[in-house]
């Protein structure tokens, strides 16, 4: 056994899947040596259709060796004979690495081309990164190539954790520097109370980290270079920690909790192979380049918005067309939580998949008649809606999407259930989490319908309970409350979840709709319907005063003057008093249904801009 294994060019080809397309078959999995752009290599050949006809392998070969390099070519491809020349002008090297577009231009002679001797595998860029985000990203898988060659070839952390687990009997946690939980793997048994906590937390309980600080093993961890071993206490099992690093630099730790028949002598050897096969996964895990998170969050947002051609998202994020597939819409989480939610919805479900997207409800509100009666968000992160020159976006939301895999179906009270039951446990107090689950289906290209579903319930549910934060008490479903409800009320109680589904919030996502509707509708129809709340929220500005506010509670008690007064704190006849002024403003009296309507939906519309 070797300490390490180069990086070998099947491997590259893996580690990019949906950032680089390959375009021909490699003749050899050769080992990469280095990535240059072909501009900067000594007396690198100007490519031309010509120089198919004149360049020959030898004279490639003269400005410099190429072996195991991938090339980048930036200079655009636009036919065969040019494709043909740059293969010629770079024989020799690993790969190329071509522009978006080059494959609408390859022949018959280039695909034989593609596995002659010293012709370079093709890969083409994709055109949602730049050349430099390529480099910097193929550097780095250069960089984490260490590994271990008698470790099974593992592609992520969990399965990593999982073979460490099944080789030494003992239940292992991979964490990051900052002691967030990436990965675990238990072997049966009873869970002990730090790892219990760990595990439904995502990371170390902070009173661990203090008791371990103040101990001074962690200290010992980060200046370790060897396995370090903490005995057993109490109930507490004994514990065995090997720091992974790239280049000195402290990158994680790899944990292993076993009981007392567990012999701690071969569980080190074990731990210091699994350090050198956990290099490069956590390298990639860690030191993902930027523009992997935005590809990953563009392809969610491709899918989530109907995308016609679903293949390239469909492979980035290795989802099959056909399975049971659900998407949550979450309210906008702190980025520090997103994590925590990644890790428990991926251990609920087959396969999570997340990312921060805007939802614009009458940007696209549109119906075909293969599916009548839906509403459309529209393009996640681009659907604006544009009534007027100085209309702002139309419904338009911040979402935390989620599109989770589940090995069997499940309807979407099952799901919103779920989700509660394993969220509940990890929300810090006094944290309040709102989302909506739309219907499951059973097909990728039809996600999108989930979504919109999903995207609408969240804003009613954050409207439902924003507007009588008190109603949630016990989770008891009342008329301000969705069923699918987890809060807690007194001091020292876990955070409030609130999930819902189309049925426990179908009247007020139906309001939403039509207030979407009325908003995509033509300028002088929208700004008919805005002009009452426009007036009322003018006056407000001007005044410091707060009709508005008073009308919306006046709509949310149905009209009960002795309930919108309470929750307003203010005498019945100030109540009136404010109606009063209201229809001095607007023209529009309570009293009147036709006026009421117009002022209701006037409201809704208002709020929904």
């Amino acid at each position: 056994m070797t300490d390490t294994a180069s990086l070998r060019l099947s491997r590259l080809i893996r580690d990019t899947e949906g950032v680089l397309l390959p375009l021909t078959e490699m003749a050899d999995d050769v080992v990469v040596a280095r990535v240059e752009f072909g501009f900067d290599l000594p007396q690198a050949p100007i490519s031309t259709p010509a120089a198919a006809h004149t360049a020959s392998l030898a004279e490639a070969a003269d400005h410099g060796s190429l072996g195991g390099t991938v090339v980048l070519i930036t200079e655009t491809l636009r036919s065969p004979a040019g494709v043909a020349a740059v293969l010629t002008d770079y024989a020799g090297a690993a790969a190329l690495v071509v522009p978006p577009g080059t494959h609408s231009h390859l022949g018959d002679r280039v695909h034989r081309q593609g596995s002659a001797d010293r012709v370079p595998a093709l890969l083409e860029r994709s055109p949602h990164v730049t050349w430099s985000e390529i480099l910097v990203h193929l550097r780095q898988l250069t960089e984490g190539a260490t590994s271990a060659l008698a470790w099974p070839d593992v592609d992520d952390l969990s399965a990593l954790a999982a073979v460490i687990a099944e080789t030494t009997d003992a239940s292992i946690t991979i964490e990051d520097p900052a002691s967030r939980v990436l990965a675990h793997a238990n072997l049966g048994g009873e869970l002990d109370e730090i790892r219990r906590e760990t595990i439904l937390s995502g990371a170390i309980p902070d009173w661990r980290i203090a008791e371990l600080e103040e101990s001074g093993f962690l200290d010992m961890v980060r200046r370790s270079t060897d396995v370090v071993e903490r005995p057993a206490e109490g109930t507490s099992p004994a514990r065995s920690v090997i720091a992974l690093r790239s280049e000195g630099e402290l990158i994680g730790t790899i944990w292993a909790a076993y009981p007392a028949e567990v012999d701690p002598e071969p569980l080190r050897e074990v731990l210091r192979d699994a350090a050198r096969a956990a290099l490069p996964v956590m390298l990639r895990t860690l030191r993902r380049s930027p523009f992997e998170k935005r590809i990953r969050r563009e392809a969610l947002g491709a899918i989530l918005a109907g995308s016609a051609d679903l293949g390239p998202s469909a492979t980035l994020l290795s989802l099959p067309f056909s399975g049971s597939y659900c998407v949550l819409a979450f309210t906008e989480v702190a980025p520090e939580r997103e994590p925590v939610l990644r890790f428990h919805l991926r251990a609920a479900f087959a396969d999570a998949v997340l990312a921060h997207l805007s939802s614009a409800g009458g940007s696209s509100v549109r119906t075909s008649p293969a599916h009548a009666g839906q509403t459309n968000i529209g393009q996640a992160g681009n659907g604006l809606a544009h009534i007027g020159a100085d209309r702002a976006e139309a419904g338009q939301g911040r979402h935390l999407a989620a599109l989770v895999q589940m090995s069997e179906p499940m309807n979407a009270e099952r799901v919103r259930d779920h989700v509660i039951a394993v969220l509940r446990r990890s929300l810090p107090t006094a944290e309040t989490l709102r989302f909506g689950v739309g219907t499951p289906v059973d097909r990728l290209d039809v996600v999108h319908r989930s979504w919109t579903e999903a995207a609408y319930i969240v804003d009613a549910v954050r409207n439902s309970t924003e507007d009588d934060p008190g109603s949630d008490d016990g989770g008891v479903a009342d008329t301000q409350t969705p069923k699918g409800s987890d809060a807690q009320g007194g001091p020292g109680a876990r955070g409030r979840i609130v999930g819902a589904t189309i049925r426990d919030v179908s009247a007020r996502v139906a309001g939403l709709q039509v207030a979407d509707v009325l908003l995509s509708a033509d300028e002088r129809t929208s700004s008919r319907v805005l002009a009452p709340a426009q007036a009322l929220a003018a006056h407000d500005g001007k005044h410091n005063g707060s009709l508005l506010d008073t009308l919306r509670v006046y709509f949310a008690t149905v009209g009960n003057s002795a309930e919108a007064s309470r929750r307003l704190h203010v005498h019945t006849n100030s109540l009136r008093h404010r109606l009063g002024r209201i229809e001095e403003i607007t023209g529009l009296s309570t009293a009147e249904p036709a006026e009421r309507l117009w002022l209701e939906l006037s409201v809704l519309v208002y709020d929904r801009s």
